[in-house]
Parts: structure tokens; sequence; C-alpha cells
């Protein structure tokens, strides 16, 4: 009898072991940008693994406004459109199983508004990119956790604009802020 408890515990440790190891399976890398253009926004989707995607979007109130799956899909750009939506802030949620993406945003009718998005890349690098249309003047400027103006720039871009940041001297929190010429901002705290 203990041989055969012994084994039915051997047997339990290593059906454990056996799916302790499946969960730990990192999750796939994959990121998002929303582009706005008129009354439609532009989700631009890439994964390192094709997946299901749950493509959800929500207003103010935390309701769903809109929601789709999309079948075994490692990326796309897909377009959708707020004509007839009210004004206010609005979520976009991916999920593809393995993590969740988020972007937030302010829809204005008629107002062509930027948005940015900031992503953390390895080695303490930052991918910043705006979504534009036409010309305009964009400044930058990050500051460390003590307040402290660390970059500062301005530059004239035509459209979309993105650039990679190194940060790695930086230790502890940052702040992003990123303008253009007519005062719409957003800021980034890390």
């Amino acid at each position: 009898m203990k041989k055969i408890t012994l084994l039915m515990v051997g047997v339990l440790v290593s059906s454990l072991t056996f799916a302790g190891a499946l969960d730990e399976r990192p999750a796939a890398k994959s990121g998002m940008a929303v582009v706005k253009s008129n009354q439609s926004y532009k989700v631009i989707y890439k994964s390192e693994e094709a997946a299901d995607v749950k493509v959800e979007i929500f207003d103010a109130k935390n309701n769903v406004v809109f929601a789709e799956t999309i079948k075994k899909s490692s990326g796309f750009a897909r377009p959708y459109n707020f004509d007839g939506l009210a004004d206010g802030e609005y979520t976009i949620r991916l999920d593809n199983g393995s993590n969740w993406i988020t972007e937030s945003f302010v829809h204005k009718t008629g107002h062509a508004e930027k948005l940015a998005q900031l992503i953390q890349l390895p080695n303490g690098k930052y991918l910043l990119t705006v979504a534009g249309v036409g010309d305009d003047e964009l400044s930058v400027s990050i500051s460390d956790d003590s307040g402290a103006t660390i970059h500062s720039n301005k530059q004239i871009v035509s459209g979309n604009f993105a650039q990679v940041y190194d940060l790695t001297s930086l230790h502890g929190h940052f702040s992003m802020e990123v303008a253009d010429k007519s005062g719409a901002s957003k800021t980034f705290f890390k």
C-alpha cells in the first residue's frame, strides 16, 4: 500500500510540475498604435504569434460600443468609424490571448487631435509615436523624477512622427510631455 501511495504522490508531483511549466510560457510580444483620420481611427496591430484577437471599444462610462474578434492574426491595420458617436474619452482594448493592450484617447467631432503613444523597448529605450495629418510643430520634453528637464526639443513634422529615445542613463521615474503647435498635449509618466 505504501508503494502505491508513494507512486501516486510521484505522479501527482510530476503532473503539477509539468502543468506549472506550461503556465510559465512568456506572453507573445505585441504592440498597437491608433491613428486618427477625420471621423475614423485606424488600429495598427502587430504580434510575434498569430492568434485570435478580440477588439473592444469602450466609452468613458466603460460601456462597450463595439466588439469583434479577428481570427488567427499576427498583424492588421483596421479602421473604426466613430461617425455618430458622442465626443468624449474612448478606449480601444485588444486581447490576443496572452496579454491585453489598451489605448485611450479623446474623440472630438471635426477636430484632428494628436494621438501619442510611448512604448518601452528593451535596454532602457522608448519609442514615441505621434499620429498627425499635414505639417505641424512638435515639442518633446523629458523630466526626471525630481522635475529637472533632461531633454527638450521642437521640430517641424509632416504627418506621422516616430522617434526612439535612449533613457538608459535615467534611474527612477520620468515624465515625457508631447505638445503640438495648437497646444494639444499628452504626458506620459513612467
